[in-house]
């Protein structure tokens, strides 16, 4: 009803407004007034809360319609002047709520998807570190060692056939080449005196005890007075020697230069007693030498050769000959062809061959029981390398020496002396002239009569021996560069792979006809992929003491794998 008892309309339920009982204007008003501005602020913040709840908008617009807004008056009748705004604030709280509802979940879902790209970068760093190494792995795996061959080599035999030499008819004969390993006598050989042969034993025995440098003249020596003496009992027997006195000095190369130019027996007697203080001691280090060098019919028992009982063979001598020519300061000696001593000026190398038709050396001997005896050193050039041949004579018959009259009774010998001066008077002066005689009585036996020039019988015969020697010794070719000498061979996937390995440089050496050259290789290191040309090994060539290396080199690549093949293959 009305206020003025006129009945209010009801208002139609399908119009969407909600059914007001007994309430009027005034009670609406009432209402309002009761609940003011603050409620209807109070019921807007309770939706709120609700909304918020419920995470939804139609839980939010279920929680503002169910909430009471006091007694009389019902839900969902908006408040007289709060309707838009209440309206606006519940859209502006359920927009906030859709957002923070929203925003919550895309964060989560970005979360979740940085985790999962974390995982599956792990995963792929995981694949490819495995990848990684397990391909550093097969790289570098080492391949089998390639495995080098030499091939079969044939032995180089120096051509043509060895000449006939040409052999004394009488006495001992013997041919030495050294460097080459060659030597040969002329048949059966028995010990006989070698004379001053001897000698070269005595050197090699003092340069052996008392070295000489190259520009040394060694120690020096003073002669004592058994030198002299010894000396002046040599004059009396007609030996070989050099004038010589007590108290002069000389150095051990100008003893050794008077012992092997001069053939001076009382030099060698002086530096036997230097060295060893005895005859006896010197000779038990000679006979020790010649055993040392492989000699079979050698015996000293003198250090001149001056004694017949001292003795050799042509091939024993020829062997000290090789021992003494190794030695450069006796080599350089035996090449003098004049030395030049204090008491005795320049004299002439007795071996008269010495710088002639390419001799070097080394020595004469000659007693009547040794006979002529001669041994020489020459060079041999072939292709330009020199090479050492050496020739001994022993037992040249000689015609029998021309004796003196005076030979069987001793000779007096005069020598005249001033007198010493008078004494001067007063009244002039007189001089007296007193000669003062000394006899000296030598005596030579009859054997040991000198002859003239004895080496003469022997020089012919030892010439043609040298000659044909000489020319003997020839060059072998013994590798040519390129040719053939082996292969290296690496294996990888089951197949053998071959690179072959040739010679770097053509060689040659002397030898004498028929000589077999020996060979050998060595083979060094190779890896694989090693380029054509690399130094693989050597292969050795050898005469005598001659030794020759000619190098080795790949004539094409050690073959080896590629990456690609080397990761695809376990």
């Amino acid at each position: 009803m009305t206020e003025g008892g006129t009945a209010a309309p009801v208002p139609d339920p399908s119009s969407g407004a909600e059914a007001v009982s007994g309430v009027g204007v005034a009670g609406v008003a009432g209402v309002a007034g009761v609940a003011g501005v603050e409620g209807v602020e109070g019921v807007a913040g309770m939706a709120g809360v609700a909304a918020e709840s419920a995470e939804s908008a139609e839980s939010a617009e279920s929680a503002v319609s169910a909430v009471s807004v006091g007694p009389g008056v019902a839900a969902g009748v908006p408040v007289q002047g709060q309707g838009g705004e209440g309206r606006r604030r519940r859209r502006r709280v359920h927009e906030h709520s859709v957002k923070d509802s929203e925003g919550g979940g895309e964060e989560g879902v970005k979360r979740g998807h940085r985790k999962l790209l974390w995982i599956l970068l792990a995963v792929l760093a995981l694949l490819v570190g495995s990848g990684i190494w397990v391909a550093v792995d097969r790289i570098s795996t080492p391949l089998p060692k390639p495995v080098p061959r030499t091939a079969d080599v044939t032995a180089a035999v120096v051509p043509g056939t060895a000449p006939m030499l040409p052999w004394p008819a009488t006495g001992q004969g013997a041919v030495n080449v050294p460097s080459i390993g060659f030597s040969a006598q002329s048949g059966a050989e028995s010990s006989v005196p070698i004379a001053s042969l001897t000698k070269m034993t005595t050197a090699v025995v003092i340069l052996r005890d008392h070295p000489l440098p190259d520009g040394s003249n060694g120690p020096v020596i003073t002669v004592t007075p058994a030198d002299a003496a010894e000396y002046q009992t040599e004059l009396h027997s007609d030996e070989s020697s050099i004038a010589i006195e007590t108290g002069e000095t000389l150095t051990e190369r100008q003893m050794l230069e008077a012992m092997l130019t001069q053939s001076a027996n009382d030099i060698a007697f002086s530096l036997a007693m230097w060295d060893a203080g005895s005859i006896p001691a010197f000779v038990a280090k000679m006979n020790a030498l010649a055993t040392s060098l492989g000699t079979t019919g050698t015996h000293y028992v003198d250090a001149s050769g001056y004694n017949p009982q001292s003795v050799s063979t042509a091939s024993d001598v020829i062997r000290i000959a090789a021992a003494g020519m190794a030695i450069p300061a006796f080599a350089q000696t035996v090449s003098l062809t004049s030395v030049n001593l204090p008491l005795v000026g320049t004299l002439h190398n007795i071996v008269s061959e010495i710088g002639a038709n390419g001799v070097v050396g080394i020595k004469s001997g000659y007693t009547s029981s040794a006979g002529a005896c001669l041994v020489l050193a020459a060079n041999r050039t072939v292709q330009h390398r020199e090479v050492l041949v050496l020739v001994a004579v022993l037992g040249q018959p000689t015609p029998p020496p021309t004796e003196p009259k005076s030979s069987r009774t001793p000779t007096p010998t005069t020598t005249h002396r001033p007198a010493a001066p008078a004494k001067t008077g007063t009244t002039g002066t007189t001089t007296t002239t007193t000669t003062t005689t000394t006899t000296t009585t030598t005596t030579i036996p009859v054997n040991d009569l000198p002859i003239a020039d004895p080496f003469k019988y022997a020089g012919p015969t030892t010439d043609a021996l040298l000659a044909a020697t000489r020319a003997a010794v020839i060059p072998v070719e013994v590798a040519t560069s390129g040719e053939a000498a082996g292969t290296v061979t690496v294996t990888w996937g089951g197949v053998p792979h071959v690179a072959d390995v040739v010679t770097g440089a053509s060689a040659w050496l002397p030898g004498w006809p028929g000589q077999t050259v020996a060979a050998m290789t060595r083979f060094s290191s190779v890896a694989p992929g090693s380029p054509p040309g690399t130094k693989v090994g050597v292969r050795l060539f050898a005469i005598g003491s001659q030794f020759l290396a000619v190098p080795l080199h790949l004539a094409g690549t050690v073959p080896e794998p590629s990456i690609w093949w080397r990761l695809v293959h376990a």
